[in-house]
């Protein structure tokens, strides 16, 4: 219901190439992702519990929007609860792993290569830095206000303005693989990305998996609980 299911092939595949490509470009030139180093974020910092914890109100929200959902929506899984709760713990689990490392890693890397790349070829080599441009004037300021300053350090006062491009850019991917969501679930996965940036950023990356883990697996096991009984008569056919 609020998870990315769509096109998953496309991202993954994409990820996997990213994660080569990146990787040699930056054995040879480090220089390309600085500040970061390549594993960086899968370096622990400060509490990892106090990260899982902490995020309750981001669990408190999606089971609400869930709860909603099946008693006002009558959007009500089908099919039997204990195979539904299995399958659900697998796409979360899935989706807590593979996803975490394509947007908040691989992704974001991938992005800061390419951008200065983008921006140069559109006349960058002129000194008309338009990317840089609308980045730094519209895109980073707009969603430093929409997430209070949380990512402030790395949209509006970094050193180099290629990581804020890099942050919009992977979650904006992130958000348009919710598409099929509508515009609310296209809305929220943006908010819910920008979050998870900030606890890759302060806590690194494996928080941010484990709480992207339990978002899906509260939401899958909400659903499995209301999910409707098969209707015994299904193969019947008159």
């Amino acid at each position: 219901m609020f998870h990315l299911e769509e096109k998953r092939d496309d991202w993954f595949s994409s990820a996997i190439f990213a994660f080569v490509i990146v990787g040699i470009l930056v054995i040879f030139w480090p220089s390309l992702i600085e500040p970061f180093r390549f594993f960086e974020f899968w370096t622990t910092k400060g509490s990892v519990a106090d990260a899982i914890t902490g995020a309750w109100p981001m669990y408190l929200w999606g089971v609400s929007l869930t709860l909603f959902a099946i008693l006002f929506l009558r959007e009500r899984s089908i099919g039997d609860k204990t195979a539904l709760f299995a399958v659900g713990f697998v796409k979360s689990l899935k989706a807590g792993v593979f996803e975490e490392m394509a947007f908040r890693w691989i992704f974001l890397f991938s992005a800061m290569v390419m951008l200065p790349i983008f921006d140069f070829i559109f006349l960058g080599f002129m000194d008309v830095h338009i990317f840089e441009w609308i980045y730094v004037t519209l895109l980073c300021p707009i969603a430093n206000f929409f997430t209070l300053g949380y990512l402030e350090s790395y949209l509006v006062n970094s050193k180099d303005w290629v990581i804020g491009a890099a942050i919009i850019s992977s979650n904006g991917r992130f958000r348009n693989g919710h598409g099929y969501q509508g515009l609310f679930g296209f809305t929220n996965s943006w908010f819910i990305g920008m979050y998870l940036y900030w606890i890759v950023f302060t806590f690194g990356i494996i928080p941010a998996i484990v709480i992207h883990f339990l978002y899906d697996f509260f939401i899958f096991t909400l659903e499995a609980l209301f999910a409707e009984s098969l209707p015994k008569n299904i193969f019947q056919f008159r």
